[in-house]
């Protein structure tokens, strides 16, 4: 199955130099009908662009503002069967793209998730991110029908293209967003297969991190009551 790879970057090209070939070297081990699509803010003053060029993949402006809005635009220009979605910054290792690509296919799955909370599974988060992370995932969880997927507000995620496509826009602005189309998929398809594969999530080495979990507290707390209301008033398009 084609695979669309959308790459979300901000500032991040002393990453993408590194990133996008071992992207591509790892997709090509599993698939050789794919895109790499690299979302770069409009404000982004390095040279993304150029790089993108060097290694001919397609450089995309997002068209909506936020990190939300980069997946958004993401989607929009996807063209292949297969959405996979990951950060720029390495913590989301290229290595694993085998595997998850493997998995999801060969067993026909819905989702596919590069976890930090499964078996074999690492994450090198600061402790106080973990710990609201876990609450997090938990709060959602239980919430929403989800308890059997260990990480939920995982960012490394596979989806197939046609369900993810019809999702009306998105609520969120921020990394919210990971749990908001993992909660509409839900509700749209309740036997939703999802399958978990275990990633070493690192801190980034290179450039600026714009993940911190308390800074967006306020928008997890907001999107957790929106999507209750929006459950409750949902109705599944014939």
């Amino acid at each position: 199955m084609a695979l669309s790879l959308i790459i979300m970057a901000y500032r991040e090209a002393e990453n993408l130099t590194t990133l996008i070939p071992k992207a591509i070297e790892n997709i090509e081990k599993v698939e050789k009908d794919y895109e790499i699509l690299v979302v770069d803010s409009p404000n982004s003053n390095d040279n993304t662009k150029e790089i993108c060029e060097q290694f001919g993949v397609k450089h995309i402006l997002q068209e909506i503002p936020g990190y939300a809005g980069a997946f958004q635009t993401g989607v929009k220009y996807a063209s292949k069967d297969i959405f996979l979605m990951m950060d720029a910054d390495f913590s989301h290792p290229p290595e694993v793209i085998p595997t998850l690509y493997k998995t999801f296919t060969e067993g026909n799955f819905d989702v596919g998730i590069g976890s930090r909370y499964v078996k074999d599974g690492v994450n090198d988060d600061e402790k106080q991110n973990i710990i609201f992370s876990k609450i997090l995932n938990f709060a959602y969880r239980t919430m929403f029908g989800l308890e059997k997927i260990g990480d939920i507000s995982a960012g490394f995620k596979m989806y197939r293209t046609e369900q993810i496509k019809p999702l009306p826009p998105l609520m969120s602005k921020f990394f919210e967003m990971h749990i908001e189309v993992l909660v509409k998929l839900k509700l749209n398809k309740q036997d939703l297969k999802v399958v978990e594969v275990p990633i070493h999530f690192k801190e980034r080495e290179k450039g600026e991190s714009k993940r911190n979990y308390f800074t967006f507290l306020p928008q997890f707390g907001i999107l957790l009551i929106r999507l209750f209301f929006y459950k409750l008033f949902y109705k599944k398009k014939a």
